[in-house]
């Protein structure tokens, strides 16, 4: 293993995690290097489908990649185009990917569940020729489309998968025969360094999407953890590829050797249980929202864990209490939790790989380098808190079709201006406090969310808790309130919710905005907190009280 730590230069107060090269060339296309893998062990299995019980062999895997694509350009699609994909992860569905990836065509993956109005800011963004869904969305995305061309131009052709309906296109059409399989070269697609190769969508969680470019050399580059295994790992993450965890577990199969499960369905625990207790997987990934939601099933005493190696969490905040949780679960039989930091902006930046240390997310991931800046933009050092400046060695490939937001998204030395607050300490491990527009003001002290959540997910009965700012009766300052969900069964009462708190905090920090009890918390596909729709929520309940709700003070 190579030295994981990361090094300060103190005369330009900047962090640099280890720096490794890619095994595979950088030039070079995705799809070139996607095809010289799966024609080097053909009877590999790449994939295993949890909904029908098929698995797909690198040979397969390989013809369908080469139909779609020899189909795809039949059909006049071709590099310059866009292509959206709003599709969960059926079996046909990453030969597409990469058949779109191997002929240089940039595709934007979209959540699944999106609503019409979220298909719709997307689609206007990248104006697709083309647009892939499933047939339990294929109506708001033909009436998303609707709405964004209203000139009198003719929509994009609409591909439907795994549909029984006879009045839609077909994607399986895609994947007829071709007769000059054999002949099939991936084209070259010039300088993969400029060349798009997805579009991601930002993460939504406090406004609408944007389009994040990727190119082909930067995920490349985002491959260097990885080594090709003669014995496979199992990966399992429910997020379909909108998300950047999503699509790095079928990216990193071509550099890992891996097999990746996939289920069509949205988180649900019993397809966890399953996907470890028969499918033996060896990673998996989830956000913290699923993860307390799993460990509270009874199902998690029975279950055989030993095949877990690393339950990876992160997305969002990860208390240690969870990580706890999920060590003494897993330890019994070598397996840990593992932390991860990075955005779909900038890739990968902290990993807790090597060693976990509380408090902390880990040292700085390969390539990765790092600013902390005060709110005049003036550089910290070690142990210093402040906003988190974050780039590779490849540069940010931007918000699709707005170079405004481009532009003001980096600093004059290129690094993303992440948003998150933090801090590196003397051993070089990442430690976040916040997220910059979280953060709120109470009478013009400010107030963070993560400081409450950590002393109320303490509190016996609460399963999770999302803590925002709402206005006050005059709009004249945000009061910290609390969203939390309980445990089944249990009685917590939101008195004693208030009364643990108040005797924790400082008078600031109270929560004036209300204590609320909900079922659920919103979330988006891949289980972020969406906390502008959690913030609605209160309003209403404050306008709305409950019995078991302790309103403003």
């Amino acid at each position: 293993m190579f030295n994981y730590r990361s090094v300060y230069d103190a005369a330009t107060r900047t962090w640099y995690g280890p720096r490794l090269k890619p095994l595979f060339n950088p030039e070079a296309s995705l799809g070139q290097i996607i095809l010289d893998v799966l024609k080097r062990s053909p009877d590999r299995v790449i994939q295993q489908d949890m909904d029908t019980g098929r698995s797909m062999t690198y040979a397969e895997f390989q013809t369908k990649l080469i139909r779609f694509a020899q189909n795809l350009t039949a059909i006049g699609v071709c590099k310059g185009d866009m292509v959206a994909l709003a599709n969960a992860n059926s079996e046909n569905f990453a030969p597409l990917a990469c058949a779109l990836l191997t002929i240089g065509v940039p595709f934007n993956p979209l959540a699944p569940s999106f609503n019409e109005d979220d298909m719709a800011n997307m689609l206007q963004i990248t104006k697709p020729k083309l647009v892939f869904c499933d047939a339990d969305n294929y109506e708001v995305v033909r009436k998303a489309l609707q709405r964004v061309i209203t000139n009198g131009d003719q929509l994009p052709s609409i591909y439907v998968f795994e549909c029984s309906r006879s009045d839609v296109k077909h994607t399986e059409d895609l994947l007829k025969e071709t007769g000059q399989e054999n002949a099939f070269m991936a084209p070259y697609i010039e300088d993969s360094h400029k060349t798009l190769a997805v579009v991601l969508c930002s993460s939504g969680t406090s406004g609408a999407h944007k389009g994040v470019g990727w190119t082909h050399s930067a995920f490349i580059r985002e491959t260097t953890l990885y080594h090709f295994s003669s014995t496979p790992l199992i990966y399992f993450n429910f997020s379909a590829i909108y998300w950047l965890t999503g699509f790095y577990t079928m990216i990193n199969l071509f550099f890992n050797g891996g097999i990746r499960v996939i289920t069509r369905k949205p988180f649900n625990e019993q397809q966890f249980f399953d996907a470890i207790e028969k499918y033996r997987a060896n990673v998996v990934f989830t956000p913290p929202a699923y993860a307390y939601t799993v460990l509270a099933h009874p199902r998690t005493k029975t279950i055989d864990f030993s095949s877990l190696h690393n339950w990876v969490v992160g997305g969002s905040p990860v208390p240690e209490q969870l990580r706890d949780r999920i060590d003494q679960l897993l330890a019994p039989t070598g397996g840990r939790s593992v932390n991860v930091f990075g955005s779909s902006e900038v890739g990968g930046i902290s990993l807790d790989l090597i060693k976990r240390k509380p408090g902390t997310i880990g040292p700085l991931m390969p390539n990765a380098m790092v600013r902390i800046v005060d709110e005049d933009g003036r550089r910290l050092g070690v142990g210093e808190q402040g906003e988190l400046l974050t780039r590779t060695e490849e540069d940010f490939g931007g918000y699709y079709g707005n170079e405004e937001e481009s532009k003001s998204a980096l600093d004059s030395d290129g690094f993303f201006r992440s948003g998150d607050i933090g801090y590196i300490d003397e051993e070089g491990f990442l430690s976040l406090s916040d997220r910059k527009k979280d953060i709120f003001k109470y009478r013009n002290f400010h107030v963070s969310p993560s400081d409450l959540e950590a002393i109320i997910l303490r509190i016996e009965g609460v399963q999770n808790v999302c803590v925002v700012g709402v206005p006050d009766a005059d709009g004249g300052t945000d009061l910290p309130a609390a969203a939390i969900v309980r445990h089944p069964g249990a009685m917590l009462e939101a008195s004693q919710v208030r009364m643990i708190v108040d005797g924790q905090v400082s008078d600031f920090k109270r929560l004036r905005g209300g204590v609320h009890f909900i079922e659920e918390l919103p979330k988006t596909s891949s289980g972020k907190v969406v906390r502008r729709k959690v913030i609605e929520m209160i309003a209403h309940m404050n306008q709305h009280p409950q019995r078991d709700t302790v309103g403003r003070v």
